[in-house]
């Protein structure tokens, strides 16, 4: 039992879904876990008997109960959930996306700061400790100038997922991880994809340029039967891979110390790989924690209500490049 640092913030999570279920699990073991809710009432039930809490049909009512909520309901419920925590001056935690776009993305962050209330949102990957290794090795200088960045996350057709496509559920966290590592924004894009098998886009490779000149590459899909989860970095000191599986890291470097101009499949090459596999620790954990730390030590959430808005942002246009088939600029 993981003990509970956090157990002076009650805490709840509202829809009972594969992430609120997870949610549910480690809220129970860091903070005072109080209440859950769902409409639908079986699954709700299973649940609350489960984490000995109360279940709620009406989320409103587990909102009056607690100091600190996780929201894991589908996007398009996002927006009204989110006000009504605030109204009901009540931190949050919107698992990603934020909102189904930018209006109702900015209307959630401008109302959590009038209430003051830490609003944090679920791009769970920066909290993978692959991420904040290579954030510190790239702010560091370490690795050397940025070059590109380009993510690989594919995987078979989610069931769980009906409301959004692709682009939102999947290319969003590496969106967000692209904009993270960068440090900075997006000045122009352009997305391709298309549907196979779903009525929203599920297969896409996005081009983001970067005002400072890097280009990140995302490429995202459910239509293939291998789940897939890395990062490949290019920098000018060498090529790295991360694996956000199994939270490890090669690094690869090589030289040609012997460069034979008329033969170059002889000439020499040396390489050097270094593979790095970090303490494996669970995201969510870190990412819950970090909400609540926020709440409890008055600073920032890693992933802050603006972070989430700056995904939809370029989510919204890239949508708007995949109809029109123009680079966006932003």
């Amino acid at each position: 039992m993981i003990n509970k640092k956090y157990k002076n913030i009650k805490t709840g999570v509202i829809g009972t879904g594969s992430m609120g279920q997870n949610h549910a699990r480690i809220l129970s073991e860091i903070s005072d876990f109080v209440g859950i809710a769902d409409v639908n009432e079986k699954t709700l039930k299973l649940m609350s008997d489960k984490f000995k809490v109360k279940g709620y049909v009406d989320y409103k009512e587990l909102l009056n109960e607690v100091d600190a909520v996780s929201i894991a309901v589908p996007t398009i419920y996002h927006h009204e959930i989110a006000l009504n925590a605030i109204d009901s001056n009540v931190h949050l935690l919107v698992e990603k996306p934020l909102a189904m776009n930018l209006e109702e993305a900015s209307e959630i962050v401008k109302k959590a700061k009038e209430k003051d209330v830490v609003l944090a949102v679920g791009h769970i990957e920066r909290h993978n400790p692959v991420i904040q290794y290579a954030k510190e090795k790239i702010d560091s200088g370490e690795w050397g100038d940025l070059i590109s960045l380009s993510s690989r996350r594919v995987s078979n057709y989610p069931a769980r997922i009906s409301d959004v496509g692709v682009l939102y559920d999947l290319a969003s966290h590496d969106i967000d991880i692209c904009l993270y590592l960068s440090s900075s924004s997006v000045k122009s894009l352009y997305l391709t994809g298309g549907k196979m098998v779903s009525k929203h886009e599920d297969h896409i490779n996005l081009v983001m340029n970067h005002k400072s000149g890097l280009i990140s590459v995302v490429e995202a899909n459910w239509l293939t039967p291998m789940k897939v989860r890395n990062l490949s970095i290019t920098t000018s000191k060498c090529f790295v891979v991360l694996d956000y599986f199994h939270q490890s890291i090669n690094i690869y470097k090589s030289n040609f110390p012997d460069v034979n101009q008329s033969n170059l499949y002889k000439s020499g090459v040396d390489f050097d790989n270094e593979t790095i596999n970090l303490e494996r620790q669970e995201p969510l954990l870190l990412e819950l924690s970090d909400f609540l730390s926020s709440i409890n030590n008055n600073h920032f959430p890693l992933v802050t209500g603006e972070d989430g808005a700056d995904v939809i942002s370029i989510v919204e246009s890239g949508i708007k490049s995949l109809e029109d088939t123009n680079i966006i600029k932003l």
